[in-house]
């Protein structure tokens, strides 16, 4: 464990988060029903033994989506939705999809290029006014390719000062302002354009840029991609009280002591609060559609910008199975196949969204078990399970 989530990990011990629900309570009512049924499908058996197995290893819940240009589609789900309620999950279970936020803006991004709206060559302090990009670290040398690609060099709003006033006030809505003030007169963690450093600053900055050539761009979310590829089980989590039926439960082992407790309220306000970086829940299945138009050329027809793939430091190859970055998106290789798409990593969640361009494959993994505080559970989830999939696909 890293010191950021070791800081992190202090600091929930301190806090009850009582705070969150003695006026209200955020969780959702997790069921839904889902038809889904995929027992002819030729690897049925196969994949759903791995599913039930990971969901029987320290998962509260999981589905996987796999679609084979010949094998046809596969969903599967295990474990639960919901403990308290006894909801068992199933494929049509709504999920947060945390940093898979990332793909949708830099395809709103992308979009604007073609058509004429930006330049990725542009500065960043071209679209956003000097009270901001004179307080940024490398301010006036940013470029939008530059966020794209996380070579900014702006330390990430997720740290310990956000954590730390996070939890005091788990129910505060934050703007894109109120979030960037975590970052300002700060000194750059590298010169533009030279490093990979991961950081979700980037993108509530492109989400302030989109909004300054197009309007709102939680509006723009829904206009230019989820309306038009029909997802109707994607949705924006403007507020605290914007979750919609279906949402499942989140989960995390707080103490490291095997002990499993809902978090879902503080999940739900998490990711409404990190506004410009999070916010968006979805399905399998809407996941399929999405990097499915990306792969095909229908949302941005400039997919090969998109994939022109940086390789990241060797660290982060070792402990995060991401060997590149593009714009928006990753490239992940686990035993010679080359996957890209993004990983969204969660205190009560985390996805994964792959496409394989090479044998035209789509891998979809959402489950409702935290993430960001546990290495052993990143690992099985970031590393295990895509080897073990792998190991049923090729």
């Amino acid at each position: 464990m890293n010191y950021l989530s070791s800081f992190i990990l202090c600091t929930l011990l301190i806090f009850s988060f009582s705070s969150c629900t003695e006026e209200e309570e955020l969780r959702t009512d997790a069921n839904i029903d889902c038809s889904a049924d995929f027992q002819d499908h030729p690897n049925a058996n196969r994949f759903q033994s791995i599913v039930d197995d990971y969901a029987a290893d320290g998962f509260v819940g999981m589905t996987v989506l796999i679609d084979h240009p010949s094998d046809g589609l596969w969903m599967g789900s295990s474990g639960f939705a919901d403990i308290e309620d006894n909801i068992k999950m199933n494929p049509c279970h709504l999920h947060h999809v945390a940093s898979l936020y990332k793909t949708y803006i830099a395809t709103i991004v992308m979009q604007l290029v073609e058509e004429n709206k930006l330049n990725l060559d542009d500065k960043l302090s071209n679209y956003l006014a000097a009270d901001i990009t004179d307080r940024l670290p490398n301010g006036h040398l940013i470029s939008i390719k530059n966020l794209l690609q996380q070579r900014s060099g702006l330390p990430d709003i997720f740290e310990a000062e956000f954590i730390t006033d996070f939890f005091n006030t788990p129910t505060k809505q934050y703007s894109i302002q109120d979030l960037l003030e975590y970052i300002y007169d700060k000194e750059p963690l590298s010169d533009v354009d030279t490093e990979f450093k991961y950081s979700d600053a980037n993108f509530s900055l492109l989400s302030l840029v989109i909004e300054e050539i197009e309007g709102d761009f939680i509006q723009e979310l829904k206009d230019r991609i989820f309306t038009p590829l029909e997802l109707h089980d994607t949705y924006f989590l403007n507020d605290q009280s914007d979750v919609p039926t279906g949402l499942a439960d989140s989960y995390w082992e707080r103490f490291s002591d095997g002990n499993i407790e809902n978090n879902t309220d503080v999940q739900i306000a998490l990711a409404t609060g990190l506004r410009g970086s999070d916010g968006i829940v979805s399905s399998v299945d809407d996941l399929k559609t999405f990097i499915q138009a990306i792969a095909k050329g229908e949302l941005v027809s400039d997919i090969a910008a998109m994939t022109e793939f940086i390789a990241v430091p060797t660290e982060v190859q070792e402990t995060e199975v991401n060997s590149g970055y593009g714009m928006g998106l990753m490239q992940v290789q686990i035993s010679g196949e080359v996957w890209y798409g993004h990983f969204g990593n969660h205190i009560g969640s985390g996805a994964i969204m792959l496409y394989n361009a090479d044998k035209d494959i789509t891998m979809i993994a959402l489950q409702n078990t935290g993430t960001f505080f546990s290495d052993s559970v990143k690992g099985k989830f970031f590393y295990r399970l895509l080897d073990d999939l792998e190991g049923v696909l090729f």
